[in-house]
């Protein structure tokens, strides 16, 4: 395998090592990753604008912070990841895909070859036949249990629900958000079949 391909996947692993703080963030799309990049990077002495309005500053600057898997079971930091509902989660893709609020979030969309007339269950259709290929799909809608894979080797795994109640470290939670979805009325689709698509995110991570 080449060396781009071997680090285009451990880029879409999304593990970022934080030897300063002592921890590795486990990250997965739709879930704040871009708040944590940037809390992140913030309680390491880096400066982030959390005002920008594509939020995406501190992502920019993790470039040479991925590590694989392995390196992040074997190199003595403490594991950490955040997981959501995965209604919410599904609602906050479908929302960066149909209504986007900037050139960053139009051109994940365009990545993710959604079609803008899509309604909800349309776009629930298009996840069906990627998973039904065997394929992993886009980052944005991939399922969490693939980000990761061994919950059980990780020493935290919090809900995003929850997050601010059982936020495991000294420093404090973010207190900002970054990179939100664009605010529409209550979004309807078939959430059987979203259940069914994304069973074991919801039995792994319990909702």
């Amino acid at each position: 395998m080449l060396k781009s391909e071997i680090t285009k996947r451990i880029k879409r692993h999304n593990i970022l090592a934080f030897p300063q703080l002592n921890l590795n963030y486990w990250g997965i799309n739709k879930v704040a990753t871009s708040t944590m990049c940037n809390h992140l990077l913030i309680q390491t002495g880096v400066t982030v604008n959390t005002q920008n309005k594509s939020g995406q500053v501190g992502k920019r600057m993790t470039g040479k912070l991925h590590i694989d898997r392995q390196t992040a079971y074997t190199n003595n930091l403490i594991n950490f990841a955040i997981v959501r509902s995965p209604y919410a989660r599904f609602e906050s893709c479908y929302r960066h895909f149909k209504y986007p609020k900037d050139e960053v979030q139009s051109f994940g969309s365009r990545k993710a070859k959604f079609d803008p007339v899509w309604s909800p269950d349309d776009f629930l259709d298009h996840i069906e036949k990627v998973f039904a290929k065997g394929n992993i799909g886009n980052k944005h809608y991939a399922k969490q249990s693939w980000f990761i894979p061994e919950p059980q080797r990780l020493d935290h795994v919090i809900k995003l629900e929850n997050l601010v109640k059982n936020w495991p470290f000294d420093f404090s939670p973010p207190d900002f958000v970054s990179n939100p979805t664009t605010v529409v009325p209550s979004i309807k689709y078939n959430r059987e079949k979203l259940h069914h698509l994304y069973a074991e995110d919801f039995n792994v991570f319990g909702y």
